[in-house]
């Protein structure tokens, strides 16, 4: 059976319209996405806590962990376009930087590709 991401990135609707680039940044974003609500759900500590997450960058060697609040972490997810990044990972060809601190930046993804394999494979769909 095939996955969300697998259906949104091989389509061939989807492969007329985007490049091989755009399509390996939304690969990697998703799959930060899916290991960070893993990491968020097995995480019992309080509200106010901090929780460590993987950078959510489309850059392909990325590892980098960011330590947010899980406030802030419901934030970035109540959106399926949104991502959590390091500022120096930002990708401005297809994200808007929408809140910017020292220690992150809370993106989202542009209409078209980027945006519709975002909301394609939200795990909380």
């Amino acid at each position: 059976m095939r996955s969300a991401l697998d259906h949104a990135c091989h389509g061939t609707q989807y492969a007329s319209r985007v490049g091989f680039r755009e399509e390996r940044v939304a690969r990697n974003e998703v799959a930060a996405r899916a290991i960070n609500e893993a990491i968020e759900q097995a995480d019992a500590r309080p509200a106010n806590s901090l929780i460590h997450v993987l950078c959510e960058c489309g850059l392909e060697d990325c590892q980098r962990v960011l330590a947010i609040t899980r406030p802030v972490y419901e934030r970035v997810r109540s959106d399926p376009r949104r991502f959590v990044i390091l500022p120096s990972h930002l990708i401005s060809e297809v994200e808007d930087v929408l809140q910017e601190s020292d220690e992150f930046l809370i993106v989202a993804k542009r209409g078209g590709t980027p945006e519709d394999i975002a909301v394609r494979t939200d795990p909380r769909r």
